[in-house]
């Protein structure tokens, strides 16, 4: 028989609580108490590098400017501030469409300062 004593839990100036086991048990209690420390372990950088590829992919999202963003071949037409004002097809775009792409426009312009922030800070 093997002693052991137990501290979970305990306060300050309290007696231990002193328990007698086998060997085979306290090792099994060991190990599982170790397992659990690396699962723990494992599951705190699964989350860290999630966080880390989310942030990596937002800067990325980033890059492009909000000016930029509608030009591709979905529309023909645009405006000053890169906003479309025609579909490929020729036809104006609609109110409604014109509000939703302002919308984007507007996260994308919030995304597009983020990124050149990050970048001015390594640069300094």
């Amino acid at each position: 028989a093997v002693v052991s004593t137990q501290s979970t839990g305990r306060e300050l100036g309290e007696p231990a609580v002193f328990k007698v086991d086998d060997k085979e048990t306290l090792l099994r209690e060991k190990k599982q108490r170790q397992e659990e420390i690396a699962r723990k372990e494992k599951e705190k950088a699964e989350k860290a590098a999630a966080r880390e590829k989310a942030a990596r992919e937002k800067l990325e999202k980033g890059k492009l400017s909000p000016q930029d963003m509608f030009r591709t071949e979905l529309y023909s037409a645009w405006d000053d501030q890169g906003l479309p004002t025609h579909n490929a097809k020729g036809a104006e775009v609609t109110q409604s469409q014109m509000k939703k792409l302002k919308k984007l426009q507007a996260a994308q312009e919030k995304l597009h300062k983020q990124y050149l922030q990050h970048i001015s800070d390594l640069e300094i």
